[in-house]
């Protein structure tokens, strides 16, 4: 599906990263290896091509005594962006990754809150939820398992079948 992908949020003190291909990620995170389930987790934003909005990335002040001495990162926002998080498996637990967009409603809603984001009428709103449906169902047809309500993708069912069993 056509779309540009941000990074929610940099690096400290880097600029946002858009990603062209699965090796830029890789290389942005340096994951050499994706079945070892040791990469990071991955928070992106989604612009699906003709949503027409804006994406608007604004500099950030961090507390340096708590990140490390960095001061800044940048982080992006738009109305009609797509968040997909891709949770890591930690310690054996697989955690809950998921999609989530705002509705044209709550972007009206909030748009005298954040008007640094625009108008939210700018946005081709039935791109966007029709994006975000191709992008769920597709996942969805993916899933090799459930646990839950949620699908299990065939590389996180295979690292936990690697896993040893905690049966007695």
């Amino acid at each position: 599906m056509p779309c540009r992908i941000f990074e929610l949020a940099s690096e400290f003190e880097s600029e946002i990263a858009e990603f062209r291909s699965l090796s830029d990620v890789e290389r942005r995170y340096q994951i050499n290896d994706w079945s070892q389930g040791q990469h990071p987790t991955l928070h992106l934003q989604l612009y699906a091509e003709g949503a027409n909005g804006n994406v608007h990335f604004r500099r950030d002040a961090l507390n340096p005594k708590a990140c490390k001495g960095a001061t800044y990162r940048y982080s992006s926002h738009g109305w009609g962006l797509i968040q997909l998080y891709l949770e890591s498996p930690r310690n054996g637990v697989l955690r809950n990754s998921h999609t989530n967009h705002n509705s044209e409603t709550r972007a009206r809603n909030w748009a005298t809150t954040y008007p640094e984001l625009g108008d939210p009428a700018d946005w081709n709103w039935a791109v966007v939820n029709a994006f975000s449906r191709k992008l769920n169902r597709f996942i969805r047809k993916s899933g090799v398992e459930k646990q839950g309500s949620r699908v299990v993708l065939p590389q996180a069912a295979s690292f936990f079948a690697a896993l040893p069993s905690t049966d007695p």
